[in-house]
């Protein structure tokens, strides 16, 4: 029994939208495929769950899963782009909020979301003033990642013009295309979770070659691996 395996009392998920992302951790548990579609199983304590990209993948998977299955944690895990150039490429963030990137109508050249829009309440539901954020526990004061806000998208920004417009919209520091489903989920289901972003590049004018994706993930999996004996 490995020392992460005695430190493990809760029975933790460990969600993302692409094995890549969690390909270190893959290689050190060597974790089973399962029957439930995107499920790999270490051991009774710890599953991870690849749902596939994207708000409707992951609501999907995450909510079938977590009826099927009785859990203590959850982690959504993933890279992201930051529009903060004060977070550093490599660096790892616990998201403190998310909200609808991209959820709304153009009005000529401006961005209404549906908030604004009066379609849906900020109070009700998940949402408490347009954000959905963690069901917190006794873990939670443990973790000492940075926090960070962010938007969840359909569309991953890339052109000057609208990364303002959005930027000055709603202030986040982050952006990726799970989060807020994942946060969404488990308000539904009343379970204490976590997301944790690795920041694999800047949001801007679409250049592959500012962006560190293996930096990102080794990153990403180094801080999970200090993080899971917490739990």
């Amino acid at each position: 029994m490995t020392t992460i395996q005695q430190g493990m009392s809760k029975k933790i998920t460990i969600v993302a939208a692409t094995k890549l992302e969690l390909q270190p951790l893959f290689n050190q548990w060597q974790p089973k495929a399962a029957d439930f579609i995107g499920l790999y199983i270490a051991n009774e304590s710890l599953h991870f769950l690849i749902t596939g990209m994207g708000m409707l993948n992951t609501a999907a998977h995450l909510a079938l899963y977590s009826q099927q299955f009785e859990r203590d944690f959850y982690i959504d895990a993933g890279i992201c782009g930051a529009f903060n150039r004060s977070i550093q490429i490599g660096d790892v963030v616990q998201i403190s909020s998310e909200t609808y990137g991209d959820f709304g109508v153009e009005n000529d050249e401006a961005f209404q979301d549906f908030f604004d829009l009066g379609f849906i309440d900020k109070k009700e539901d998940a949402f408490q003033y347009g954000l959905c954020t963690p069901i917190e526990s006794a873990t939670h004061s443990k973790i000492t990642l940075p926090k960070a806000t962010s938007i969840t998208v359909n569309k991953v920004h890339g052109n000057e013009k609208s990364i303002k417009i959005i930027q000055e919209k709603y202030q986040a520091d982050t952006e990726n295309m799970e989060g807020l489903a994942f946060y969404y989920v488990m308000k539904l289901i009343q379970k204490p979770s976590i997301e944790i972003r690795s920041i694999s590049n800047y949001v801007e004018k679409r250049n592959k070659e500012n962006w560190d994706i293996k930096s990102a993930v080794n990153n990403l999996n180094t801080k999970l691996m200090q993080l899971i004996p917490l739990i």
